[in-house]
């Protein structure tokens, strides 16, 4: 058998599979042809598919020492130094294989990879420039490029890259993720989710994609829709651990931490060391009613990251829960200088966003607001910073601010969601009822808009609030529940309310709600029941108490006990 026949036996068992026998075929090749550079290099490229690199290194190496003049088995050899952290080393091997080919692509490319890694990412960024201008068709080098402006907090930069690699090479499921991380990490999470899909039509089995549906989800508050993706990516990689928390976060965020407490402990079980798995368990004992045990959590995860924003916002909402007003400010204190090293560090708009919810939930209104216009000015390209700022000034009920703020993220990310269910929000009475037929057309293909149209809605058109309002959130129940009742229809309002007791039966909400549709339709031994009900939900409920009080009141019982408990919470609050 002559050596061609050799070679290609050995490339064929390859072929099959059979590694030991195409290693033991190309060693014979090798054997008679000591001195040719290619056996070298050949035998070279094999131990690096078997994961090899310090065998590789040996025969590229000696590939080199026989054809120096040869610029791919320089870079071959930077690939293996590479692959075996020796980045000083590969540069050195690939500036050898740019001497020689100045227009090799891949050789700047991994040059650019090496540098990064040992963090010179200006450096780095102009080898990925280099490559593409040696190949403006190389996806890899766009791909590069743009990954390490997103590390740079440089997200809009970085998209156009990400979009390019992607239009070269459509099968890369990995630029697909990342396009998508970079609209993720803009707030532009309806967007994200498309382009994740596209990651997971190439790839279903591809877990990091699966779950960062689930976040994006997550962001949108549509916790029922993002459950079944964390569900996934655990079927797919049990030890998937972020996956276990955000579970376990949602169905702590839809009333269920119950549920949520196992799926968050697992996580910790499986990575003990990360601060945000004991936030999450935090808040779920939070929901729980468990206040020193969040205390010991949220101080573990402390222990962890002294300087853990979220551990210091929960630590100090558990002193506000239990009374300690002066503990709780310290906290919120910790976690805004935390926060402010952040920003000042890293300059994302993020960043600034959560120092500016910290210091806006914390009382300190003005500061607050003037952090979101921090977030604007170093991502005034993004929407998000307008949407956030929007959100809180909402919720300071200044509407005309809002709206002015929401539009301007509109006019860079027209399609978003959020933005539009903010701008229905801060429109009024009157700019709703004018556009009335326009924005339930635009809402049509939108659960979450038909919700928040519909909210809008409720009291001044209960009738169209009925028609957009969903029949299955609970939410949005109770809001046609209201709708009911302005419509003087206390019997469609009490069944309503009756179905909503099956869905949350600790909610004291939907008992108050069946007590006064009993009260108005005069069954007031029924409407009884249902308030006695609500004050063992809650023994402190100003509507639950009027309520009590104005059957026993009607009946001709003595209801001066809950008179008295009702003044206790307010002195105004006289049957």
């Amino acid at each position: 058998m002559d050596i061609i026949e050799i070679i290609e036996s050995g490339e064929q068992s390859l072929e099959n599979g059979d590694t030991r026998h195409a290693q033991k075929k190309f060693l014979e090749a090798l054997k008679l042809v000591p001195e040719d550079p290619q056996m070298h290099n050949r035998l070279g490229m094999f131990e690096m598919a078997q994961n090899n690199p310090e065998k590789a290194k040996t025969y590229y190496q000696e590939a080199c020492n026989l054809a120096p003049e040869v610029s791919r088995y320089h870079m071959r050899l930077g690939d293996s130094l590479q692959r075996l952290s020796r980045y000083e080393d590969a540069i050195q091997s690939y500036s050898r294989s740019l001497e020689l080919e100045p227009k090799n692509a891949p050789a700047w490319n991994n040059r650019g990879f090496a540098n990064f890694n040992i963090d010179r990412w200006n450096e780095a960024l102009r080898c990925y420039d280099e490559s593409m201008r040696s190949d403006p068709t190389y996806a890899v080098a766009w791909y590069n490029y743009g990954y390490t402006l997103q590390l740079s907090g440089r997200l809009n930069e970085s998209k156009d890259f990400y979009q390019k690699a992607v239009d070269l090479d459509p099968t890369d499921k990995i630029a697909w993720n990342n396009l998508a991380n970079v609209h993720y990490n803009q707030g532009q999470y309806e967007r994200s989710i498309e382009i994740y899909k596209k990651s997971l039509k190439l790839d279903d089995l591809y877990v990091i994609a699966v779950n960062n549906i689930g976040n994006a989800l997550d962001h949108l508050h549509r916790y029922e829709e993002s459950i079944p993706y964390h569900e996934r990516a655990i079927e797919l990689d049990s030890t998937f651990h972020y996956a276990w928390m955000a579970k376990g976060r949602a169905l702590t965020k839809l009333n269920k931490p119950e549920e949520g407490l196992e799926f968050i402990e697992t996580s910790i079980e499986l990575d003990s060391d990360d601060p945000d798995y004991y936030e999450a368990l935090g808040r779920c004992y939070i929901e729980l009613g468990l206040l020193d045990k969040a205390r010991t959590i949220f101080n573990q995860g402390l222990a962890i990251d002294g300087q853990h924003v979220p551990c210091w916002i929960g630590l100090g909402d558990v002193n506000n829960n239990i009374g300690n007003k002066i503990q709780s400010l310290q906290c919120y204190d910790e976690a805004v200088r935390a926060q402010d090293v952040l920003s000042r560090n890293r300059m994302r708009d993020l960043d600034w966003i959560e120092k500016g919810r910290i210091l806006h939930e914390a009382g300190v209104m003005h500061e607050g607001l003037r952090q979101y216009n921090n977030a604007i000015n170093i991502a005034s390209s993004t929407s998000r910073p307008y949407f956030r700022m929007a959100e809180v000034l909402i919720r300071d009920d200044r509407y005309e601010d809002a709206k002015e703020v929401v539009k301007k993220g509109l006019a860079i990310d027209p399609d978003s969601i959020t933005g539009q269910g903010l701008l229905i929000q801060s429109l009024s009475s009157s700019e709703i009822n004018a556009d009335i037929d326009d924005l339930i057309s635009k809402s049509q293909g939108s659960k979450i808009l038909k919700s928040v149209l519909g909210s809008k809605l409720v009291e001044i058109n209960p009738s169209k609030a009925l028609e957009l309002l969903d029949k299955s959130n609970f939410k949005d129940i109770m809001k046609r529940v209201v709708c009911f009742k302005n419509l003087n229809d206390n019997a469609k309002a009490l069944t309503l309310s009756k179905h909503a007791i099956t869905i949350k039966p600790n909610n004291v909400n939907s008992w108050v709600a069946a007590g006064w549709s009993a009260y108005d339709l005069e069954k007031y031994s029924e409407a009884d029941t249902f308030f006695e009900s609500a004050l063992g939900c809650d023994m402190y409920c100003p509507d639950a108490l009027f309520g009590k009080a104005s059957v026993m009141k009607v009946i001709g019982k003595d209801y001066s006990y809950y008179q008295k408990a009702l003044t206790e919470i307010d002195s105004e609050l006289v049957i």
